[in-house]
């Protein structure tokens, strides 16, 4: 960033004006923009929002698909400054922070990610009411055979 601005003043001093340089984005936002990022294997970490359902079942899937770590939050208005957004991801660090960043993704990808299927799918534990009903289900089942066979 240091040098960029240096290249800018030194550019203005010399009379050419201020020209504008390119900045390398850092954190992108929004679906349009996040979803090429994703399929190009560009992210390095996303943020994504679970308000409207049909990203929540998109975004994950396709992260998934691609090997891209993800994490599931409340809001990314913070991350936004302010603007209200689904979709938040990490494309590049700065170099002192790609360690914080390295140990982030691995403890979301062991904890998180890596748990994919279990999360999504649930865990093929059914709860109280639907016991009841399959006790029921066999109970009858039970009743029927017995009344079959004698």
């Amino acid at each position: 960033m240091k040098q960029r601005l240096l290249a800018g003043a030194e550019k203005k001093a010399a009379s050419q004006g201020d020209v504008p340089t390119k900045r390398s984005p850092v954190l992108q936002a929004g679906v349009n923009t996040v979803t090429p990022l994703v399929e190009n294997k560009k992210t390095q970490l996303a943020v994504i929002t679970h308000d409207p359902t049909e990203l929540v079942i998109f975004l994950p899937a396709l992260h998934h698909k691609m090997g891209a770590p993800y994490v599931l939050h409340g809001s990314c208005v913070c991350l936004a400054h302010g603007k209200t957004c689904t979709t938040v991801v990490f494309t590049q660090v700065n170099w002192k922070d790609k360690g914080a960043l390295a140990k982030l993704v691995e403890a979301i990808r062991t904890n998180y990610n890596e748990g994919y299927g279990m999360i999504h799918r649930g865990r093929n534990i059914p709860g109280p009411e639907l016991s009841a009903h399959i006790a029921k289900l066999e109970k009858a089942k039970v009743k029927e055979l017995v009344t079959k066979l004698g």
